[in-house]
């Protein structure tokens, strides 16, 4: 393993770390907003992880990663030899091919990371101003992988139970795929 791709990891699993002690505390305190600001921040590491991984040209891989520890955004060559950000869109809709549960946390997230009237949640439903598809996915979503029942109205407080869930599958799901950067691995799904 190169020392780009070492120091790469370390800091994925050192943030990785932090947000699982965060949103622990946070979920036992009932400060359920920043819980869902913490999964954000561990699904950006996670669509990081596989944009990574689906690379084959193991160059740009280590490129990308070294942006990273040098404190730069990503970029790509585009066809016309300039270059373009590497946009977390991008890397979302890559993931969400492969795991289509991101695109729902992603979205969701962002409502809470960014000052938003997400933040209104004890006075106003969050999930409703998401469209009856999105609505649908996340609750078959959440049923599918933790038996939140299909019938129940998605709310904050109907959804604060499988919170941890979801972050522990995310969190574990990036988790098992560093493993695979580690061995210069192309990611096969």
């Amino acid at each position: 393993m190169s020392e780009t791709t070492e120091k790469f990891i370390e800091i994925v699993k050192s943030r990785s770390a932090e947000n699982s002690k965060s949103i622990h505390l946070l979920f036992e305190k009932g400060i359920i907003g920043n819980c869902i600001s913490i999964l954000r921040q561990e699904l950006d590491s996670f669509i990081r992880v596989i944009y990574l991984g689906k690379l084959g040209d193991m160059n740009e891989r280590q490129r990308l990663m070294q942006l990273t520890i040098d404190g730069l955004e990503w970029n790509e060559l585009t066809i016309n030899g300039r270059q373009r950000k590497i946009t977390d869109r991008d890397m979302v809709d890559f993931a969400n091919v492969l795991f289509g549960y991101i695109n729902y946390v992603y979205k969701f997230g962002c409502g809470f990371i960014h000052l938003s009237n997400n933040h209104d949640f004890q006075n106003e439903n969050p999930f409703e101003k998401l469209s009856d598809y999105d609505k649908t996915s996340i609750v078959t979503y959440l049923n599918q992988y933790h038996n939140f029942p299909i019938e129940n109205e998605l709310t904050i407080e109907a959804f604060k139970p499988y919170l941890l869930n979801v972050y522990e599958k995310v969190s574990s799901n990036m988790l098992y795929h560093i493993d695979e950067l580690k061995e210069n691995r192309v990611l096969n799904f």
